[in-house]
């Protein structure tokens, strides 16, 4: 390609908007000279340099975690070049046109480096895994099409207006760019096949020859379980955060497995947990060097993992180190030291990477200095990022066949701290849900407040961070399922559960109002200020209605906060997200998630009571009816009516479930059908046979096999259905899709709860197992994620005729 001083354009070609030729002067040609022609002022091009050049300085100094990054580099290198074409087009200045040419090849050279990455990453990110799943490749694709309306229409108008593409011209003999240019595509084909092949790890050696005969074998090994020597009474869990030691790194052609298991304290009465790294040499029995180790053991739960695949770390890409091991499937060895795919997700190391130095709280995948420190690498003069190795040098990822020996001598195969064999029965299902019921009885304390968040690793336990709705709909969740099958009374310590909640909840109210007749909850009670939210007294009044019947009247309250939820509605029907206690006045904004579903959910409750039990101290029957379906007509016709609502929803689940509630008193068609199409939507986004992921995913509401569903969101979704489910069987719609669909994703729930073989390592402080963690790969428990999640087994179980009970009032005419 030939510089543009060399070969000037064509007269054919002109610049854009240059000035006409100016005619010669006579006077001056007879004396052969020609006169100058002042540059032209090009506002169309500098203007857009200086709005590309910010973009693409903030994209250099932001996005990269770390400084001076190839990407970083080169992007602020476009930026740099930008700014110079801006201001040489805007002074003007001669070199402007030159500068246009030089920039615009520059932002093709940079679409092209930025295309390969993305592939290049792309590709890597899908071998290791397994498939990308389409969330994932949609949002490469999403980042790809922001890089190309940045630089492809700014480039093909720079090169078309400053001379054109040359090396495509016809030419006698070919061009040398062009044969550069086809060496280089030829060079990138092959490094994407070489990415390929790095994402793949050399298989090591297992028990029984093959991972299909693996189990067998360490069955085989574990026959002289039975005759180990008990453990004392107060065993530890297998807990440890020290990597094994090994006597080789786990490679080709050796065999590794790691053991952790119980072994006799110092103090007789006492027991210490062991890990030993066992690696036969090549044609011994792996099988038998576990016997051999397990002479040492005590009788109790072991760990048992075996070292199937090893691979020298490699990059993702650019930014994109977090992604290098996969959350709860890889180990990390560095050297001869290993820590084990569960002692990672014990660490809650696969959510510790922040890839946004501007927004420290979004994290994902791992942080790989952190792990060289866990891995016992000393820390580098200066801290953390001070210098040191790079962050893969000697890291080796590994993969590993998982198993648990629970305290029969049972052997477990588990997925990332599930049991991806569990089946969906009705027995299972009503364990789960009595375990998910049990867990929420022993997070309770005196006063009434729940355990907010546990580890179930090291049991610490928090209460900070209360939240008023969180409280109230776990209580909602006990008064909703805690009865089981209709006219079986609640246990008396489910009953007092209850009631502490309740009476923790009542004490937060704050009155205003002429005779003190709107209440509304704040925590502290006492903390300054008028305003109140509108989502803590709504839920807080779903939750009163809801368990009234089993606990006595609270109805001077329920109207309070009943009138607090009235006085928030707008004119259109929808609700303000706050009211001024001062003046009893709404305060008008954005609403929260969630706030509008609730808030119809109670009205509905409330209307359905008003209507069977008036009451002075309850608002008027026919007001809260009124008030509700004004509520119903917006949210069903003017709160999504819009283009978007053709593609996404957001979370409107708790819509659903006032849908369901106003089956036996005041259904409408519209409303309805916003649950409906809300549900079809959502719907897509949980995982199936054919979506291309790994088994134990299948069930999950997620993108696919690069980050694991979250339990929260898709017991959400399990929540929303079941209530969809109760609609369409009251307007006599098919629900065999529904409730395959239900099976897949209590399915999924089952296998992520906490039980007594996924366990081996939980805390025996507090009471772990019935919990769910946020996700498999992120273990911390949160009262809200148990309670999500016990709702979705509990109705959705009803629908599916595996727990006793109903969820849904006898239906009306439509």
């Amino acid at each position: 390609m030939q510089a543009p001083d060399t070969d000037p354009p064509a007269p054919s070609e002109p610049l854009e908007d240059s000035a006409p030729p100016i005619p010669e002067s006579p006077t001056l040609a007879s004396r052969g000279a020609a006169s100058p022609r002042p540059p032209t002022r090009r506002w169309a091009v500098g203007l857009l340099s200086a709005l590309h050049a910010p973009v693409f300085a903030w994209a250099a100094l932001s996005l990269p975690f770390r400084p001076w990054t190839l990407f970083a580099v080169v992007t602020a290198a476009l930026a740099l070049l930008h700014a110079a074409t801006a201001v040489l087009s805007l002074l003007p200045h001669p070199l402007a046109p030159r500068a246009f040419r030089v920039t615009s090849f520059c932002s093709l050279g940079y679409l092209a480096f930025l295309s390969f990455e993305l592939l290049s990453s792309a590709v890597y990110v899908a071998s290791l895994n397994r498939g990308l799943g389409t969330g994932i490749a949609t949002a490469l694709l999403a980042v790809w099409a922001v890089v190309a309306l940045l630089t492809l229409p700014f480039a093909c108008w720079g090169v078309a207006s400053t001379g054109g593409l040359r090396l495509l011209r016809p030419k006698r003999r070919p061009s040398p760019a062009l044969a550069a240019l086809a060496a280089l595509v030829v060079l990138a084909a092959l490094s994407l096949l070489f990415r390929h092949r790095v994402a793949k790890a050399d298989v090591v050696p297992v028990p029984g020859g093959a991972p299909s005969r693996t189990g067998a074998a360490l069955r085989e090994a574990l026959a002289s379980f039975d005759a180990l020597p008990p453990p004392p009474a107060k065993a530890p869990s297998l807990m440890t955060a020290a990597p094994a030691a090994c006597a080789a790194p786990p490679e080709p052609g050796r065999p590794t497995l790691v053991v952790t298991h119980l072994a006799p304290g110092r103090d007789p009465e006492r027991a210490a947990v062991a890990t030993r790294c066992l690696q036969p040499a090549p044609g011994e029995d792996a099988a038998a060097a576990l016997r051999g180790a397990l002479a040492e053991a005590l009788r109790g739960p072991l760990k048992i993992d075996v070292v199937s695949a090893a691979q020298p770390l490699a990059s993702p890409g650019p930014g994109l180190d977090g992604l290098s091991l996969r959350p709860g499937l890889d180990g990390l060895c560095l050297a001869e030291r290993c820590l084990m795919p569960w002692q990672l997700i014990a660490l809650d190391a696969f959510n510790t990477n922040a890839p946004l130095a501007g927004v420290p709280d979004f994290r994902f995948g791992v942080d790989l200095a952190v792990l060289r420190r866990a891995l016992g690498e000393p820390e580098p003069p200066g801290g953390h990022g001070a210098g040191g190795a790079a962050p893969r040098d000697g890291l080796v990822r590994i993969e590993t066949l998982s198993y648990a020996v629970d305290d029969e001598g049972a052997l477990h195969l588990l997925s990332r701290l599930g049991e991806p064999s569990v089946p969906l029965t009705e027995a299972t299902a009503q364990q789960a849900a009595a375990a998910a019921q049990r867990y929420i009885l022993g997070a309770q304390r005196k006063d009434g407040m729940f355990r907010y968040i546990v580890d179930p690793f090291t049991g610490r336990a928090s209460f900070d961070g209360f939240s008023i709705a969180r409280q109230a709909g776990t209580t909602l969740a006990l008064c909703e399922l805690g009865v089981g099958a209709e006219g079986v009374p609640m246990s008396p310590e489910l009953a007092k559960v209850v009631q502490r909640s309740l009476g923790l909840l009542a004490k937060l109210e704050r009155r205003a109002g002429e005779g003190n007749s709107v209440g509304a909850l704040f925590y502290p009670k006492d903390s300054p200020g008028t305003i109140a939210g509108l989502n803590p007294t709504a839920l807080s009044l779903v939750t009163f209605l809801t368990c009234r019947d089993a606990h006595g009247t609270h109805d001077a309250l329920v109207g309070r906060l009943a009138r607090m939820v009235l006085a928030t509605q707008r004119d259109d029907g929808g609700f303000a997200p706050q009211l001024d206690l001062a003046r009893v006045a709404p305060v008008l904004g954005p609403t929260q998630l969630y706030e509008g579903g609730q808030s119809v959910l109670a009205l509905t409750l409330l209307e359905a009571l008003a209507a069977r039990e008036p009451s002075p101290e309850l608002p008027p029957a026919a007001a809260v009816r009124a008030a509700v379906d004004r509520a119903m007509d917006y949210y069903a016709n003017r709160y999504w009516d819009h283009f978007a609502s053709d593609f996404v929803y957001m979370e409107e689940n708790w819509h659903c479930l006032a849908a369901r509630a106003a089956l036996g008193h005041h259904r409408r068609d519209d409303y309805e059908r916003f649950c409906l199409d809300y549900v079809a939507f959502k719907s897509r986004l949980v995982l199936d046979e054919d979506s291309g992921v790994t088994p134990d995913l299948v069930g999950g509401y997620g993108f696919g096999n690069v980050l694991p569903p979250h339990n929260t969101a898709t017991a959400g979704f399990g929540e929303a259905l079941a209530a969809a489910m109760a609609v369409k069987e009251a307007r006599g719609e098919d629900l065999a899709k529904d409730r395959a669909l239900m099976r897949r994703v209590l399915e999924f729930l089952v296998r992520q709860q906490w039980s007594p073989a996924t366990c081996f390592a939980c805390s025996r402080d507090v009471i772990i197992e019935g919990g769910f963690g946020e996700s498999m790969a992120s273990p911390r428990i949160r009262i809200d994620y148990v309670q999500h999640a016990w709702a979705a087994l509990g109705h959705g179980g009803r629908m599916l005729g595996l727990v006793p009970g109903r969820s849904a009032p006898a239906a009306g005419p439509l």
